[in-house]
């Protein structure tokens, strides 16, 4: 789940999105009495807009929009 969006870049029908994603990355490895933990991390994902689909201009609706999307995040460095 997003919670802040960094930066959206759409080139063509290209979209490039970087944001803060929920339970993104692995905080504690777990142990035998302890499940793993995940935290927050800034991530980057892209998906191709379709040939009638609009991007929301609002951030609200805008993170509503890319959270029911099925998008494969990846964890960008935490120097962004």
């Amino acid at each position: 789940m997003i919670t802040l969006i960094y930066k959206t870049e759409v080139k063509d029908d290209y979209v490039t999105v970087v944001a803060v994603v929920e339970d993104a990355q692995l905080v504690y490895a777990g142990s035998y009495i302890d499940p793993p933990e995940y935290g927050p991390a800034i991530c980057e994902a892209g998906f191709y807009l379709g040939e009638d689909e609009v991007l929301p201009e609002d951030e609200d609706e805008l993170i509503d929009y890319l959270n029911g999307l099925d998008l494969d995040w990846n964890v960008v460095s935490d120097d962004y």
